[in-house]
């Protein structure tokens, strides 16, 4: 069960975009007040916008929104229509009386799941114009819409989605994972043992036996937001991000490879409760991190239990 003010504790309004004919959509995560983040790319095959503003080197450390959308590359056209919604709500880090919106993001590829089309710019204000603490629809919504996972060697390739989890650690600290699974591989919670290697068998000179995986290229990436209610910096919420991707690799087989696009955005939005518990920062650092990997783990099973 999601407790229904995980949102307002966290800080972060949903907003999502559902194409159900297309099979394709988007979400948006709005801190209206900005946000910490901290990222974490462990695929090599990604598709995103304006990750490097907010690398350890750089001065960008608050944001405004995060959008996951479908459409592969194409996609990223929604983002300004987002942009367009937090400029007319002055919604943005104030430069010379102006209201400059950060905003980064990733993309799914979905485009072999409905008819080619993608998230368009309108699709970016809509989601964002119905933004809410209340959005907390599970399944084929949004960025989940046109989701698959079970594509490796062997697979049987069937519906990912749109999912949330979130842990309580001492009665206070709260944290939340929102993910879009978009899988190569298989979702094998809550199997408790490991698939033997399917790769096992193959023949290296028999080229037929790669090429269903040769088609999969850029076509696979499981994104999460991990949100929590502590106050935290830009290098802290990157550790969060890194021990948080242990979620994925307890619950996707394989995980993290060539063919995958796999994120993690971390944030400690300056509208949630922003707790500042009596714990010395790298033991703090250490318990959400551990407890966004469980949450992100739930929410990846999620995301597939309630895909239709």
């Amino acid at each position: 069960m999601i407790p229904k003010m995980v949102l307002r504790q966290v800080g972060l309004k949903i907003g999502h975009y559902t194409d159900i004919q297309n099979q394709t959509g988007l979400t948006v995560f709005i801190a209206e007040k900005g946000a910490e983040i901290g990222i974490d790319i462990r695929g090599s095959s990604t598709g995103t916008l304006n990750t490097p503003a907010y690398d350890p080197k750089s001065s960008g450390k608050i944001v405004h929104a995060v959008v996951l959308t479908g459409g592969s590359i194409f996609g990223l056209e929604s983002a300004f229509g987002i942009l367009e919604y937090l400029e007319e709500k002055g919604i943005g880090n104030n430069k010379l009386g102006k209201a400059i919106p950060g905003i980064t993001g990733a993309v799914i590829y979905d485009l072999g799941a409905g008819d080619g089309r993608r998230p368009s710019k309108e699709a970016g204000r809509e989601a964002a114009c119905n933004s809410s603490y209340d959005h907390l629809q599970q399944g084929s919504i949004g960025v989940g819409t046109g989701a698959t996972v079970g594509k490796w060697f062997g697979g049987q390739k069937m519906k990912g989605g749109f999912g949330i989890a979130a842990k309580t650690l001492a009665k206070d600290i709260v944290v939340a994972a929102f993910v879009v699974t978009n899988a190569l591989g298989n979702v094998i919670v809550p199997q408790k043992e490991w698939p033997a290697p399917l790769y096992a068998d193959m023949d290296l000179n028999d080229l037929k036996s790669f090429s269903g995986l040769l088609n999969l290229t850029s076509q696979n990436t499981t994104l999460a937001v991990i949100a929590t209610n502590v106050r935290m910096d830009k290098i802290q919420l990157m550790k969060v991000a890194e021990l948080a991707h242990d979620g994925m690799a307890r619950s996707i087989y394989p995980v993290h490879t060539n063919l995958d696009g796999d994120v993690i955005f971390a944030l400690s939005s300056l509208d949630g409760q922003r707790l500042e518990p009596p714990i010395p920062d790298t033991v703090l650092v250490d318990l959400v991190g551990l407890a966004a990997a469980d949450a992100l783990l739930e929410a990846i099973s999620n995301s597939v239990q309630a895909a239709n």
